[in-house]
């Protein structure tokens, strides 16, 4: 992409996304999220997803498959699959197997698969990811890795309320780092979530990243009856005004230089109000494991249910077009600090992003671009 027509592209994606939702219109699906399980061994102290009950039904991979299938997603891009624990599924690898597959013939446009584990079934995670790298690596689809990772040593035991977990999650790492000098398109991470319980760990969670090649995301706890059911939460979470301090000291060190979330949560921090695009809706959306479709993980804003509807009128249904018009106006969205969301927003809506590249100018936005990996989204 030629950075002196960004300008252009981003103005005229910026009219068009003002349009759309006036009329309460979607694009084409660029990135989904799909919660293939709500099992978990974990019981976090900042998400009650494993509170739900555990016969609670679950699409089948081939069900999944049905959908990724769809003509709706030729233009999908970013797949994220997450739980619960999806490596508590035994079928995964098919899962995994599928999608390859299907980028052949129906998701071309797909670049990448990300898994969000816990990295406790250290055994069965590295017997499944070893079966799929070398079938998803020949597809050109990029498996990308987020570990949970809240901590080192026995104060992530805590956070996650689960003994000897640590040590499981590093030998998880460890494992996936072994297969990644094997399959170097393998993309390894780890993802923290800060609360009152981790604030003072967070230099050693980066120092950890450091040694080992790892790409951070750390952000804030998201207090939500949605995704992590967890609004009673409130108080065992919240950050005082000194470790409120002590986390916007740690977003203004160089390691963030060039990091777009980085800005708003600053503005956040001093604020209390997000301001940052979102396109859920429009190019995004996310599916539970029941089948539930919600355009946004955030908000409880139910749409209806792949088993029963077709994803196209989901999409363009009454109550995904009511949802569109009024994104950003909705409550959870001045508190909003899940930090992969604008990743879709920004090249979409156009103008924030455009925005971006005036204030930064053509080389710094450049640097940032790519660091966040957005190249996809403008080709």
């Amino acid at each position: 992409m030629a950075f002196d027509r960004i300008p252009f592209i981003l103005a005229a994606r910026g009219i068009r996304f003002q349009c759309l939702k006036a009329m309460g219109l979607p694009g084409k699906p660029e990135a989904l999220s799909m919660e293939v399980t709500r099992r978990c061994m974990g019981r976090c102290v900042m998400c009650n997803i494993w509170q739900m009950p555990a016969t609670a039904p679950e699409l089948e991979a081939a069900d999944w498959l049905r959908m990724l299938a769809s003509p709706l997603l030729s233009e999908l891009k970013e797949l994220d699959v997450t739980g619960g624990e999806p490596f508590l599924r035994n079928d995964i690898v098919e899962l995994l197997l599928g999608i390859g597959r299907l980028k052949a013939t129906r998701l071309k446009r797909l670049c990448s698969v990300a898994i969000t584990t816990n990295g406790f079934l250290t055994d069965k995670i590295l017997k499944d990811v070893a079966a799929v790298l070398a079938p998803l690596e020949g597809a050109g689809v990029t498996l990308v890795f987020a570990c949970g990772f809240d901590a080192v040593g026995t104060a992530h035991d805590r956070i996650r309320n689960f003994e000897g977990g640590w040590e499981k999650l590093d030998a998880t790492i460890m494992g996936l780092a072994a297969l990644r000098q094997k399959f170097p398109s393998l993309v390894l991470g780890i993802k923290t979530t800060v609360t009152s319980y981790n604030i003072d760990e967070l230099d050693n969670v980066c120092n950890y990243a450091d040694a080992h090649g790892l790409f951070t995301i750390i952000s804030p706890y998201i207090l939500t009856a949605n995704r992590y059911a967890n609004l009673e939460g409130m108080d065992r979470l919240a950050l005082s005004a000194n470790e409120a301090a002590k986390l916007r000291r740690f977003y203004n060190t160089p390691r963030f230089r060039w990091n777009y979330y980085r800005d708003e949560l600053l503005r956040f921090l001093d604020t209390g109000r997000m301001n940052k695009p979102c396109s859920a809706g429009f190019n995004y959306f996310f599916i539970r494991s029941t089948g539930e479709f919600f355009p946004c993980p955030i908000i409880d804003h139910l749409v209806g249910n792949v088993k029963d509807t077709p994803l196209e009128e989901l999409l363009r249904s009454g109550e995904a077009a009511s949802f569109r018009r009024h994104i950003l106006e909705f409550p959870e969205c001045k508190c909003c600090t899940e930090p992969g969301l604008e990743r879709y927003a920004l090249p979409f809506e156009g103008f924030h992003y455009l925005r971006q590249y005036v204030r930064l100018g053509r080389k710094e936005f450049g640097a940032l671009h790519r660091h966040m990996g957005l190249d996809k989204y403008l080709r």
